[in-house]
């Protein structure tokens, strides 16, 4: 294992989330063709509560580790840092055990909150099933993110990175092939389900595994037995209280994440069907799309945010602690021209090609598309969510998260169903108002941190200003040269071979406008010079050895 610099982490962090992402969107196609849409609901419904319950059963404690051993690489305390990730272990196991006990024991309460007394669909005891299935993963997946953290704040990413693709790959092969078997052997969708949903499980302990064996095998290159009895003695319980303190604002980001998908989980079938004339089975399909299909397909933009967080949290922490402004400015800069130059043009063209896009992984579905081209803007707001109340958590700005964190839920309760009889009056897709609700939110999050960047903190996002509106231009222009070939080469498909070739097409030539015009202004500028410089750089170095 070696250790990585910031951009190597973003690089190497956001390469290996991609492709663990695509991972997670090439599957379903085989999955949805097995389970379909009423099953895609089912299990949006059990990973919705799985997700909202493993954000509780860690409470934030991997990523604060990541930061509290960070901190402690700064200060140079070996010992304490080796002692941060011991603790970590101990108390995730037992307190993993005690949500997966209380989340196996109310499923049933649960399933009867989601689904209320509505029939036609799923039913309560098949959430309740598939909800206690993959409550199994509470188990695992807790150890494995705080061995995560702990890599991740020595600054070995690109270790952790992979044990990512590992888990994915593993929990994706149990999924397709194993509700596949089950759904031949029985015929019952909800067991097909319940198989996928133990995916978790399986993928979680195989990569937990492999990390285990990594640190094992590099116990010297960590110096896992290294005391220095120099060190300023820091007591168990001051560990705690710094764990727990950084520990709590990671756990509410999560907590409001699945907030938003919670709110969507109780009122959106609800409201489609008292309020705006949807039958239940429409109303599952826009269900399914905003907690499963669509959400999996946004997952290409926001790996985009979760690469730089995996990369940008130990490195801002260790820049503050040092009180290097100077760095730490050029680093929420770089996060944030990277994330967008790659995010914006992603987006627009996601959202332009959702008919093709949608057919090659779903099949032809009008309104799942249609949803699909609105809930795409989502994912670019989360994903600049994710990276600005992660700068201010490595900062240590935890007043500015919550605030802005309850204000997002506030909004989300308050403009939900407003908005969406809006819509339905209005005559657009009443889901249109339920998205715009949840955007909206999520604007005024990232909005209150960066202004008080920029006010309390004086940190200057001039540069990325500038880059932003030079990205939005040519993304514009790429719109335009698209809309242009569309009146030749129509985007209306009907097959998955067709859908393919018109993608394939208008994404060649989408990329081509916008690198053409990006390159030298942004890429050159803001990215390529570093980096051709550090892959010539090692070029030189082994020619020099060869010699």
């Amino acid at each position: 294992m070696k250790k990585n610099s910031f951009m190597q982490g973003a690089v190497f962090s956001t390469v290996a989330i991609i492709l663990t992402k695509v991972i997670g969107i090439l599957y379903v196609i085989p999955f949805y063709k097995i389970i379909g849409d009423q099953g895609g609901a089912l299990y949006g419904y059990a990973y919705t509560i799985y997700s909202t319950f493993l954000s509780i059963s860690t409470v934030g404690i991997p990523l604060a580790i990541s930061k509290v051993v960070s901190e402690y690489n700064a200060l140079g305390y070996t010992h304490a840092r080796e002692r941060v990730y011991k603790q970590g272990k101990r108390a995730i196991m037992v307190f993993a055990l005690i949500i997966f006990l209380i989340l196996f024991i109310f499923a049933e309460p649960l399933a009867k909150a989601i689904i209320g007394d509505i029939e036609g669909g799923n039913t309560i005891e098949d959430i309740k099933f598939v909800i206690r299935v993959i409550a199994t993963a509470l188990l695992i997946i807790p150890s494995l993110a705080i061995s995560r953290g702990y890599l991740q704040g020595n600054k070995y990413i690109a270790t952790s990175s992979f044990s990512q693709v590992v888990e994915q790959l593993f929990r994706v092969i149990v999924v397709v092939v194993g509700s596949w078997l089950m759904l031949l052997a029985t015929g019952n969708v909800t067991w097909a389900v319940s198989v996928a949903c133990f995916g978790a499980t399986i993928g979680g302990l195989i990569a937990y595994l492999y990390l285990k064996r990594k640190i094992v095998q590099n116990k010297e290159e960590l110096k896992l037995e290294e005391e220095k009895p120099e060190e300023k003695i820091i007591t168990t319980k001051d560990i705690w209280k710094k764990i727990l303190k950084y520990a709590f604002p990671f756990v509410m980001i999560d907590v409001v994440g699945n907030a938003c998908q919670i709110i969507n989980m109780f009122t959106v079938v609800k409201i489609l069907v008292n309020d705006t004339g949807f039958n239940v089975n429409d109303a599952e399909i826009v269900m399914s799309t905003l907690t499963t299909w669509g959400s999996k397909l946004c997952m290409i933009v926001t790996a985009i945010a979760t690469g730089l967080v995996v990369s940008l949290l130990p490195h801002i922490t260790e820049s503050y602690v040092k009180k290097d402004k100077k760095t730490v400015t050029k680093y929420v800069n770089q996060s944030y021209e990277l994330l967008l130059y790659l995010a914006i043009p992603m987006t627009v063209g996601l959202s332009f090609l959702a008919s093709p896009v949608w057919e090659i992984f779903y099949g032809n579905h009008g309104l799942a598309a249609e949803v699909f081209s609105v809930f795409i803007f989502n994912g670019l707001t989360s994903a600049l969510y994710t990276v600005t109340l992660t700068i201010m958590q490595s900062v240590d700005k935890y007043k500015v998260v919550f605030y802005s964190l309850f204000i997002e839920v506030l909004i989300k309760l308050v403009l939900q169903y407003p908005l969406m009889i809006l819509a339905y009056k209005m005559g657009i897709g009443p889901y249109c108002g339920n998205i715009a609700a949840t955007i909206i939110a999520t604007c005024s999050t990232f909005t209150i941190s960066m202004v008080y960047m920029v006010k309390k903190m004086n940190i200057s996002l001039k540069e990325s200003l500038i880059t932003t509106a030079k990205i939005m231009g040519a993304t514009f222009i790429m719109l335009l040269v698209l809309v242009l070939l569309r009146e030749f080469i129509p985007v209306t498909v009907d097959g998955r071979a067709k859908a393919i070739l018109i993608t394939i097409l208008y994404s060649v030539v989408g990329i081509a406008v916008y690198f053409a015009i990006t390159y030298k202004p942004i890429f050159m500028k803001n990215f390529g010079n570093e980096t051709l410089d550090r892959i010539l750089g090692k070029f030189r170095r082994k020619k020099r050895s060869a010699k």
